[in-house]
């Protein structure tokens, strides 16, 4: 699934209703939490002078297509080091490791950055996907860190 492939109703939902705001902290220098709207990214005229991979884009993990609040740009770069599913299926918690920033992880205690995200299952207009309600720099610890360790060492060589 692509946004592209989005009826145009799910993303003027999306982009017009509360209800799908994000509460969101990208860990970029100190805590800086605060809420977005899909409108910023998602194509529309707020978003048209944007570079291609700056919009966000539905990624598949173990079969659930989701619609994080990062570029696509992330997507080669992001990793799963777990996802828990709702008993109910109507919701997704999912622990990531995004090495996007290459140049921010120059030591292995670096692996300790990672994001928490939350999403719920949107199904409307013919459409069955889930969209993160929450998506916050979160430190690994326990094994979600070992991993983080691996994938560091695997892909950015430190």
């Amino acid at each position: 699934m692509k946004v592209a492939d989005l009826p145009t109703s799910v993303i003027e939902e999306l982009i017009t209703s509360e209800y799908w705001r994000i509460d969101i902290d990208p860990g970029l220098d100190a805590k800086h939490e605060f809420f977005i709207r899909w409108e910023y990214l998602l194509p529309n005229p707020h978003t048209a002078n944007y570079e291609p991979g700056e919009l966000a884009e539905v990624v598949n993990f173990n079969g659930y297509d989701i619609l994080l609040p990062i570029g696509q740009n992330h997507h080669p770069h992001l990793n799963l080091l777990r996802l828990n599913v709702s008993a109910d299926e109507t919701s997704l918690t999912l622990f990531l490791f995004d090495t996007y920033h290459g140049s921010w992880f120059d030591n292995i205690h670096a692996a300790r950055y990672g994001f928490l995200a939350v999403a719920d299952r949107y199904q409307k207009y013919g459409c069955n996907f889930f969209i993160a309600s929450y998506y916050h720099f979160s430190y690994l610890v326990g094994q979600d860190y070992e991993n983080a360790r691996l994938i560091m060492q695997q892909k950015l060589g430190v």
